[in-house]
C-alpha cells in the first residue's frame, strides 16, 4: 500500500461571485458537453499567449492549497500532479466552472517528503473548451 495521497475537490464560488440564473443553464450545458461553445483552434504555426485563468486563493503550512478559477470559460479535466524526490502523485480530473475553487491536499509520509524536497513541484493541468491542454507549475513554499 502506498501511503502517498494527493486529493482535490471542487468548491463552489464564494457567495459574492456566484453565477446568476441566466448563466446557470449555460454553465450546466458546458459541464455536460465540453465541446459546446468551443472556439476554433489557432493554427500550429501561430502561437498565442493566454492570460492565466487561475490564482492561488489560500495556502497553509499543513499542505493545503486552494486555487480559484478566474477565467470566463469552464476548464475541463482539471487535475494536479505532485512531483518530488522521485515520486509522482496525481489527483482525479474534473471540470471546474468560472468562480469555483479547487482545494488540493497533500497527505501521507511519502507525500510530505516529496512536497518538502528541493525538486518538488505541483502542476495544475487543464483543457480549454477548444481542446488545448495547459500546465501551470505552482511553488509549494
Amino acid at each position: 500500500m502506498n501511503p502517498f495521497r494527493l486529493s482535490s475537490r471542487v468548491r463552489p464560488p464564494p457567495r459574492a461571485a456566484r453565477v446568476g440564473p441566466a448563466n446557470i443553464s449555460a454553465a450546466v450545458r458546458a459541464r455536460a458537453d465540453p465541446s459546446a461553445g468551443a472556439e476554433p483552434r489557432e493554427p500550429a504555426d501561430r502561437p498565442c499567449a493566454i492570460a492565466l485563468p487561475w490564482r492561488v486563493s489560500a495556502r497553509s503550512a499543513s499542505g493545503v492549497l486552494e486555487v480559484e478559477h478566474c477565467g470566463d470559460r469552464p476548464a475541463h479535466s482539471v487535475r494536479f500532479a505532485l512531483a518530488g524526490a522521485g515520486v509522482l502523485g496525481l489527483s482525479l480530473p474534473g471540470t471546474v466552472l468560472p468562480g469555483e475553487r479547487v482545494r488540493v491536499v497533500v497527505r501521507g509520509g511519502v507525500a510530505g517528503v516529496s512536497a518538502a524536497a528541493p525538486d518538488a513541484l505541483l502542476v495544475l493541468r487543464w483543457f480549454e473548451p477548444g481542446g488545448q491542454e495547459f500546465l501551470w507549475p505552482i511553488a509549494l513554499e
